[in-house]
């Protein structure tokens, strides 16, 4: 088993992973995927799983077919929610070896016919402060029970985010087939939910019907009720081959039970009557031989079918969605979206995968998410000069100056410095912008204990408060020997500071690179 650290940052957990917060980082073994670079994110990496290894992050769940090929093969996989563990034996023989860690994947299904698989993750993340999010997915190595569509796979991956304010336990996804366990389904006269408190679902399509409102898809849409502002598919609900939404990514809005997951946008433009996607390459990849017996040689199998996912969740104001896509010549924009209203403060979310008549191996890795900017942070240091030179006794006054610097992002209000030992301090303002600083102050009067100590021993944090809530600074302790005081002078004895000097600089860099999000890096 792979060696796992797990950390967690309270910003993340109290409220993400769109490019939204837990915080998880892997420890990653040698030949484990290097992690994507990210496009526009300048703030800490809050949830990485690689998905390479014979486990994954606890938070993680499986529903139906979803295992890892990184453990050693398993029993037979329940229908319903189960530990992430191992998968079965046997199956198509182009999905990547079992037990091959650390080159594992997460396979949502098989390329066998009626599979279905989701991951669920159970903990609360914010998502009101901007995230970006990138994962890999594999679809490939299929085959279709139909002649009349002899060629044909499907159906593809769903990423979705349900709002945690009405879920308390993520327990299961939404229907499969078109509604790529996110939105709902009527099959047959039987009538499946959509994702519990669904609030966004991405549908990396290769058959194309989670374009359509077919088999009761964003039922309620535009009519009156809930979702009023919702809209209808462009393209209706029949049920066509091919299907218009081929080869597409389709975002669906907001959803409970059989009403809403209204269409909200597709990655293709209207010309000449059919939809054409902006994808720069097909979403089904090319594989056909997966070795079965080098779980290395099977990572370099599948490089070409790898498609790499970014997906940016800008914060407050905008509510901005970008999503990109790179089929191996770099990450392209394929949509451009408005987050529906209300954003919720936090989400679950998940990945969801099915086959039926028509079948792909569905794979996942490397997920990360990233807060697009630096969390708020403050830094403190401190100084004491005595004001009067000369000798010190009791009765004599120490001033001791303290720096707050805005060390993060976004501004910082409400700050007050609380040194305990040397007195109420005095600060010139209450907020700091990013980066900037002020000094605030003290005047102390030494005691009889002082002298015969021959000492002062303090220490003073920062508080504020930013856009998560509470921002608390390191504390800046200080013990200030009076006779070197007394010898320092008027220029005062730089103290210990326990301060952010060298941090503050690393993020500041970060704050203006963020600044400067909205064009990508170039190739």
């Amino acid at each position: 088993m792979r060696a796992r650290r797990v950390v967690r940052t309270s910003a993340a957990l109290a409220g993400v992973a769109l490019v939204l917060a837990s915080g998880a980082t892997a420890q990653l073994a040698s030949s484990a995927p290097a992690r994507a670079t990210a496009l526009f994110a300048s703030g800490p990496l809050l949830l990485q799983e690689d998905f390479t290894g014979d486990t994954a992050i606890p938070e993680f769940s499986a529903y139906g077919d979803a295992c890892l090929t990184g453990a050693p093969a398993g029993a037979a996989l329940p229908a319903g929610l189960h530990p992430l563990a191992g998968c079965p034996a046997g199956g198509s023989g182009v999905s990547p070896p079992l037990g091959g860690a650390p080159d594992g994947f997460l396979r949502l299904t098989d390329a066998v016919v009626n599979q279905a698989g989701a991951v669920l993750f159970k903990t609360d993340i914010r998502s009101t402060d901007g995230v970006e999010i990138t994962f890999e997915q594999w679809q490939y190595g299929g085959f279709s029970t139909i002649p009349q569509f002899p060629t044909q796979t499907a159906d593809g991956i769903s990423f979705f985010l349900v709002d945690a304010a009405q879920v308390t336990t993520l327990s299961a996804p939404g229907a499969f087939g078109g509604s790529l366990g996110y939105a709902q389904k009527l099959d047959g006269g039987t009538l499946f939910n959509g994702v519990d408190g669904g609030y966004l679902g991405f549908g990396f399509d290769v058959l194309g019907n989670f374009f359509n409102d077919g088999e009761n898809r964003g039922s309620g849409c535009g009519q009156p009720g809930p979702f009023v502002d919702g809209l209808t598919s462009p393209v209706g609900s029949a049920l066509v081959a091919p299907a218009p939404g081929a080869n597409n990514v389709t975002v669906r809005g907001p959803g409970q039970g059989a009403a809403g997951y209204c269409y909200l946008g597709i990655s293709a433009d209207l010309a000449g009557g059919s939809w054409v996607s902006r994808l720069p390459g097909p979403l089904h990849g090319p594989t056909t031989v997966v070795s079965q017996s080098d779980p290395a040689q099977a990572v370099t199998d599948l490089l070409p079918s790898r498609r790499t996912v970014t997906m940016v969740l800008e914060p407050e104001p905008s509510h901005h969605i970008t999503v990109y896509v790179d089929t191996g010549s770099g990450p392209v924009m394929v949509l451009d979206i408005l987050a529906p209203q209300p954003v919720p403060p936090a989400v679950k979310f998940g990945f969801a995968a099915s086959t039926g008549a028509f079948t792909d191996v569905h794979l996942i890795r490397t997920l990360t998410m990233q807060a697009l900017d630096p969390l708020p942070a403050l830094g403190l240091t401190k100084t004491a000069t005595p004001v009067v030179p000369g000798a010190l006794g009791v009765g004599d006054q120490v001033r001791f100056d303290l720096v707050v610097t805005n060390t993060g992002g976004g501004t910082v209000h409400g700050i007050t410095v609380d040194a305990p030992v040397i007195g109420p301090v005095s600060c010139p303002q209450a907020d700091l912008a990013e980066g900037a600083s002020m000094t605030c102050s003290v005047i102390y009067t030494l005691t009889q204990a002082d002298i015969d100590r021959g000492s002062v021993l303090s220490t003073a944090v920062a508080n504020g408060t930013g856009r998560d809530g509470g921002v608390v600074s390191n504390p800046a302790d200080a013990l200030v020997e009076l006779a070197e005081l007394a010898a320092s002078g008027v220029d005062g004895a730089v103290l210990g500071a326990v301060g952010a000097a060298s941090g503050a600089a690393v993020l500041l860099g970060a704050v203006l690179f963020a600044r400067a999000r909205r064009r990508p890096r170039s190739e």
